[in-house]
């Protein structure tokens, strides 16, 4: 008989407002081992309590998992707590076998994760889970060779996640759900908040253009239309991304992916636009970029290593990158983050720039020192919630977990709510997300379906946020005192 392997995506923290896109877009990590091991005869599965709900609840999701051979959990800092938490409810319930923990959390505090388990992945983890499938490995910290040939890794069997078809009746069906892929990993650039080029690399590997090619026809045989690319930046390479778009063009799917702003620069004086760059995406099907703006303030950008190219006001560079893409068609999702120095004026002025922009959407994080990250080693010692493994719950982006310099962490929370409200009861970004839909290609019909699907995740998100924010400024209140109001 097969051994018997299971996977797990802990659940998400209640209320977080962007609860309502993780259960869309799972881990691939998990999806890409559980492929591995399917290739080479074991009984594989992945559960994702984000979209089958807590095990807890589940008996019967319970039950399969306790008879497995090795149970492999991949921890996000803001998850690492709920995966302790399952790894103590899988030994009451009499699980007897490998407890494994990985993903970038598990990487960074290796000596923290060993204590609520038996084993430790330390990095990717293709190189090691065959050993640990066959029951070769059972204890210990383990830090493997990252796979240099990504071609040589299987393309990834969605379907091995429990529940898959929910997300998909989600979306409205397989021809609108964004299948999540990657084509390459690590980044090039090195901000101080982010722990990519840590457990990735500086270094890019990627994957031949032929065999993205072949994955992705793989995917529109099986009734995909639209995809989403996790890689960290997808375009960081201007040659090798001019021929991936020209094999993805006759395809005709839709895709999303991540992106710096000003990509579409060819020079650090901003003098060389590659237009023909930015017309080969919009025509294979790019229609939506996740940007991480991070900061309309140069003294920012230059403190958190973020470099833009260009030599005027950093919000009129961004202004105009923002225009640029806007008039190749492509919509966009940006991402700005509140540090320690800035105040309600700032909030404003980021609002303000998002609404001049025209930014389809947008979202303001709070800076987070996360292990793994240089602003960790900068922060540590000025951290409120120093609790672990408990507090990593809040190191999510949404909650403040240091003293403010220039607000209380009671105004900076209702501040970051408000903000968004603000943005997103204005018209103009309204108008755009409906032209933007009911000018894509399809039936009347399944265009304003899919609006209405997005326009239902809003009022339950800032519910649930707003609640979250009050009980958060409580628990600050109760446990920091007077230095929550720093």
């Amino acid at each position: 008989m097969a051994r018997k392997v299971r996977f797990i995506e802990p659940l998400s923290r209640p209320g977080r407002p962007f609860n309502g896109w993780i259960r869309r877009w799972p881990l691939l990590g998990p999806i890409l081992l559980a492929s591995i091991l399917e290739r080479q005869g074991y009984d594989v599965a992945v559960y994702n309590e984000n979209v089958s709900g807590p095990l807890q609840d589940n008996p019967a999701c319970l039950e399969d998992i306790c008879s497995a051979d090795l149970v492999g959990l991949t921890i996000m800092t803001a998850t690492a707590t709920r995966g302790y938490g399952l790894a103590r409810l899988l030994r009451l319930s009499g699980f007897g076998g490998t407890i494994a923990f990985g993903g970038v959390h598990a990487t960074f505090c290796p000596e923290e994760a060993i204590q609520f388990g038996d084993v430790v992945v330390c990095g990717e983890g293709e190189g090691i889970i065959s050993a640990l499938a066959a029951g070769d490995i059972r204890g210990g910290i383990h830090h493997p060779h990252p796979p240099q040939d990504l071609d040589s890794l299987p393309p990834p069997r969605h379907e091995l996640m429990i529940d898959f078809e929910k997300l998909l009746a989600l979306a409205g069906g397989r021809q609108n759900y964004e299948l999540p892929v990657m084509a390459s990993r690590g980044c090039p650039h090195g901000c101080v908040y982010c722990s990519v080029t840590q457990m990735y690399g500086r270094t890019v590997r990627r994957q031949s253009h032929e065999r993205i090619q072949a994955d992705l026809e793989l995917y529109v045989k099986r009734g995909f239309r639209r995809v989403f690319f996790y890689d960290d930046n997808l375009v960081a390479d201007r040659e090798w991304t001019r021929n991936l778009l020209a094999r993805i063009e006759p395809l005709h799917i839709r895709w999303h992916a991540q992106a710096r702003v000003d990509l579409h620069w060819m020079d650090p004086q901003r003098s060389q636009c590659d237009h023909q760059l930015l017309a080969a995406m919009r025509r294979s099907g790019c229609d939506l970029l996740y940007i991480g703006y991070e900061t309309v303030d140069e003294a920012t950008a230059r403190l958190w290593n973020k470099g833009y190219r260009g030599q005027d006001r950093l919000d009129n560079r961004l202004m105009e990158d923002s225009r640029i893409l806007h008039e190749h068609g492509i919509w966009i999702h940006a991402m700005f983050i509140l540090g320690p120095d800035h105040d309600q004026a700032y909030i404003d002025r980021v609002v303000d720039f998002s609404r001049r922009a025209r930014l389809e959407t947008m979202q303001l994080s709070v800076l987070t020192p996360l292990p793994g990250t240089p602003l960790f080693q900068q922060m540590q010692d000025k951290l409120l919630l120093k609790n672990f493994p408990e507090d990593w719950d809040f190191y999510d982006g949404t909650h403040c977990v240091y003293p403010h310099r220039r607000m209380s962490i009671e105004s900076l929370q209702r501040a970051v709510l408000a903000a968004h409200l603000q943005f997103y009861r204005s018209l103009g970004p309204a108008w755009q997300r409906l032209r933007k839909v009911l000018g894509q290609s399809g039936s009347v019909s399944r265009r304003v379906g899919q609006l209405w699907r997005h326009a239902r995740l809003g009022p339950p998100i800032f519910n649930q946020w707003r609640n979250e924010t009050y009980r958060y400024i409580e628990m600050i209140r109760r446990r920091c005192g007077q230095a929550a109001q720093l």
